[in-house]
């Protein structure tokens, strides 16, 4: 599954324009479920089911023109019978409006061409079939893809489509001809401006190509490109075109430049990961070798021209809405990988609970809920009580602010905005398990002790083959107060630095050397349980209650020996950036991460600890 934010032209066919009134009205069957072919996506399937039709307006263009001489009306998308269709208004107040309900009246059939920003999608092979649209499609060919998410953002009225089975219509009438004759005069003077506007537009086209890039130099000549538009179009080299479906790809996307920032940083798995391989291939054409080149790309997305000399040229990215975000939204994700990355070997033994708020909660010991009992005759089921089989947790909130100084970052090429990250996520997994093993190193005593079965101390309780074996059956032995069988089983030997080459000895040779040379060396302890190493068990600088010589015997994660709760169920960190704009006193990038967890001990019949000495 992918998700990509690059706009789709997808266009349409069989516009039949009628004009009719000031304002004519507007019908247009954008789109009819079926297959198309996007050339550098291929084969496209949009589900209907997933487009945002919410907007309470959409722009009606002529030739995707965004700029204001092309808006030629307005209108409402909706979704109905398996149909993308949009309703609304020409309004005929410039010559493109004018010139379109001109043709429909003589007769001519329009066609539409649609703008859709695609969000997730998925990757049908061929010989699938998916039901989508109301309709069953199989995949032939190579597959095709189908985007699952969108967003409707405009449509336009074009000469040429794809997609037989839309259609545009607008009402017509005679009473639309007194504003159809209106008609602009142009003086000797506007169209010297014009064709000398011309010139320089063709000049700086040409200038771009420097005379190696002749498709490319057509093109945009022919589609009326800027300078800027036709300088990134030659810097990647070349871009997927089509007449009829094309992506609009002259000038990169945020998602690009942030996926240019995740691989400048070297973490290109997480473009695949989060934005999908289609962003992960455009922002590889960029080829943004360095901060420069993606200040320079960042400046061509908000259309703005790039300053000469290095560091004027960072600071104008760096005052962009493009650059910052796309930083703050890459560090986001190098610092949750960095978090789900980090090691955590209480997750190996650990019940995950889910806290709805910050109260205290109560969850139940898996071992102290007993027995079915048979039912007698008249269906009288017996109540069972869990007054005391019950243990209680909560959780809270754990943060930092951090910032970097903008000419760090400049200065750095941003290697240092990438390890704060990494440290940022790194530092969130550890407090999680600095908390699991304060709550379990604080278990001596209570949770841990000779009345409940579960501990045990003196010389013969050092790791050894006898003392594991003595362990693994006391929790295997472990019962209830009514005597029931509880079926533990021990699942994790969790041990300090100091005893991982004698666990290793343990549970993976093959054979073991016994004080009487008559005794099977067999080891019939390997594999038996696995085994995590923890250095916060003895790491006494910063813990209580830690030794190097204790180890301990957990059951399975269900059976909840110790508990580690996330609020509302959210196990990562929560990260805000806030770009150079959260102290105006200050230039620095600023994060704020924090994370709501807490940590509780929960049955002591399924864990056990040997004191080692």
């Amino acid at each position: 599954m992918s998700t990509a934010t690059e706009e789709l032209l997808l266009a349409t066919s069989d516009v039949d324009i009628q004009a009719a009134g000031k304002t004519p009205a507007v019908t247009i069957v954008a789109y009819t479920g079926g297959e198309m072919v996007v050339p550098g996506w291929g084969p496209l399937v949009l589900d209907l089911a997933g487009v945002d039709v919410s907007a309470s307006q959409i722009s009606i263009l002529a030739d995707h023109d965004s700029t204001l001489r092309g808006v030629v009306g307005f209108g409402q998308a909706s979704v109905a019978n398996g149909k993308l269709l949009v309703a609304g208004t020409i309004a005929p107040t410039n010559e493109a409006a004018k010139q379109i309900i001109e043709l429909a009246r003589s007769g001519f059939q329009f066609q539409a061409s649609v703008g859709v920003a695609p969000g997730e999608s998925k990757r049908v092979r061929a010989g699938d079939i998916v039901e989508v649209n109301g309709r069953t499609i199989r995949a032939t060919g190579s597959g095709f893809t189908l985007v699952r998410s969108s967003a409707l953002k405009e449509v336009s009225i074009v000469a040429i489509g794809a997609d037989a089975g839309t259609s545009v219509a607008i009402a017509a009438s005679q009473e639309g001809e007194e504003a159809l004759m209106t008609t602009t005069e142009k003086t000797a003077e506007d169209i010297r401006a014009e064709a000398a506007a011309e010139t320089e537009r063709i000049t700086a086209i040409r200038r771009a190509c420097n005379g190696e890039h002749g498709d490319i130099e057509a093109q945009a000549i022919r589609e009326g490109w800027s300078g800027q538009q036709t300088e990134l179009a030659v810097l990647r080299a070349s871009r997927p075109r089509g007449p009829y479906i094309q992506t609009t790809t002259v000038a990169p996307t945020r998602d690009v430049i942030e996926a240019a920032v995740l691989v400048h940083m070297g973490h290109e798995n997480l473009v695949e990961k989060h934005l999908g391989p289609q962003t992960a291939q455009q922002a590889r054409e960029l080829r943004a070798t360095s901060l420069v080149d993606l200040c320079r790309a960042a400046l061509m997305v908000e259309q703005r021209d790039a300053p000469s000399g290095r560091e004027a040229l960072i600071r104008a990215a760096l005052s962009t809405y493009s650059l910052p975000v796309a930083l703050g939204n890459a560090a986001n994700k190098v610092l949750l990988d960095a978090y789900t990355e980090s090691p955590a070997t209480w997750r190996a033994f650990a019940a995950i609970k889910s806290a709805a708020d910050f109260k205290d909660h109560t969850g139940i010991r898996p071992s102290d809920t007993g027995d079915l009992t048979q039912v007698a005759p008249g269906g009288e089921l017996k109540h069972g009580s869990i007054d005391e089989a019950t243990y209680q947790y909560s959780v809270d909130t754990f943060g930092k602010m951090l910032s970097i100084d903008r000419r760090d970052i400049i200065n750095d090429d941003l290697g240092l905005f990438e390890d704060t990250a990494m440290s940022l996520g790194r530092a969130a997994m550890r407090a999680v398990s600095d908390l699991a093993y304060t709550t379990l190193l604080g278990g001596a005593g209570s949770f841990f002790s000779a009345g409940n079965g579960n501990f045990d101390t003196g010389a013969g309780s050092t790791l050894d083959a006898i003392a594991l074996a003595t362990g693994i059956a006391r929790m295997m032995a472990q019962r209830d107060d009514e005597d029931r069988d509880l079926d533990i089983r021990p699942r994790t030997l969790l041990v300090p630095p100091e005893l991982q080459q004698t666990a290793k000895e343990l549970l993976q040779s093959d054979f073991i050397q016994r004080a009487n040379n008559d005794e099977p060396t067999g080891n019939a302890l390997k594999n038996v349980v696995s085994l995590e190493v923890e250095p916060r068990l003895s790491n006494s600088a910063r813990f209580t209650g830690t030794s190097d010589k204790a180890w301990y015997l957990f059951a399975g994660r269900q059976d909840a020996a110790i508990v580690v709760a996330f609020l509302q169920g959210k196990q990562s960190p929560t990260v805000e950036f806030f770009g150079f704009d959260a102290d105006p006193n200050k230039l620095a990038a600023t994060w704020r991460v924090y994370h709501d967890f807490g940590s509780a001990l929960g049955d002591y019949r399924a864990a056990y600890k040997a004191d080692g000495e």
